[in-house]
């Protein structure tokens, strides 16, 4: 069986940073649908797990591209994460140390993964949808 690797994502408007367990290794991207899909390109379905907290519109192409992909991942309460890494005694917060922590926090916790995005949710069809991904990319 292989080990389960929680890489944690701290999820901005700009930007995505990620932490991966398994390597140590801190990456920041754009929160741009091509730089996403890019990344996620790189991840293992049946290793790895993407932890993250739910930030609205901001996590919608990251949540898009990891279920196109078939990646396992889960959204968290930001005042549940925050509580957490006040737990853990951590006084820094940046962004860097959010992902490392939201990567510790799935190896505590062990998450369920969340069902896949609907893309027609709210009665949209895809080419509404695919007019709000697009306009989500362009604001940031």
């Amino acid at each position: 069986m292989i080990a389960q690797n929680y890489v944690g994502c701290d999820i901005s408007k700009q930007w995505l940073d990620f932490f991966d367990e398994t390597s140590g290794r801190l990456r920041r991207i754009d929160n741009q649908a091509d730089a996403i899909a890019a990344y996620v390109a790189g991840l293992d379905p049946s290793r790895d797990f993407v932890v993250m907290e739910a930030t609205g519109v901001h996590d919608r192409l990251l949540r898009h591209a990891l279920a196109k992909a078939g990646m396992p991942f889960s959204r968290h309460n930001p005042a549940h994460t925050q509580h957490y890494s006040k737990s853990t005694r951590r006084r820094a917060k940046t962004d860097p140390l959010d992902a490392r922590m939201l990567s510790d926090y799935g190896r505590r916790y062990q998450p369920e993964a969340e069902p896949a995005p609907r893309e027609e949710g709210n009665g949209m069809d895809s080419r509404v949808f695919a007019t709000e991904l697009r306009s989500c990319s362009a604001l940031e």
